[in-house]
């Protein structure tokens, strides 16, 4: 019987059904941050199509100021590991910190689910009164276009 030495022994020695275990019991935004770009076994899994469908951009940490996804996380995210999803997002779950940021980053148009989590109604009716308008800005943009 072969005795395995505790320095032949690493994460990459480990199959991928282990490590999709594993990438399950983390944050999806961790994920994002820490294992993409790391090598390319950790870029097929994290960024597999069947993974990505459904972004979880809420942490529910006691040590990140209300619940928000840190700033300079959420930018790497949002400029270098999102531009790669084309399209392949189904559902989204954000919280009032990062909501504006994920959705101006890409198009989603195969989205049909969105969550929001964690919001104070005040915060949710700004984001909501800016998106009437914006759109009210589109329709009528549209109709001096086509007069």
């Amino acid at each position: 019987m072969k005795v395995l030495n505790s320095n032949d022994i690493n994460i990459l020695s480990l199959p991928d059904e282990i490590l999709l275990v594993i990438f399950d019991k983390l944050y999806m935004v961790d994920i994002l941050y820490s294992l993409v770009d790391v090598n390319q076994r950790f870029d097929r899994l994290a960024l597999d199509p069947f993974y990505i469908h459904h972004l979880d951009f809420v942490i529910n940490r006691d040590d990140i100021h209300n619940s928000s996804v840190d700033t300079q996380i959420l930018d790497r995210i949002c400029s270098k590991i999102l531009p790669r999803f084309n399209g392949k997002v189904q559902k989204l779950t954000v919280d009032q910190f990062s909501m504006e940021r994920v959705l101006g980053t890409i198009d989603y148009p195969q989205l049909h689910s969105l969550s929001l989590v964690n919001y104070q109604s005040k915060i949710l009716l700004q984001h909501l009164k800016g998106m009437i308008i914006n759109i009210i800005s589109i329709r009528q943009l549209l109709r001096l276009i086509y007069i």
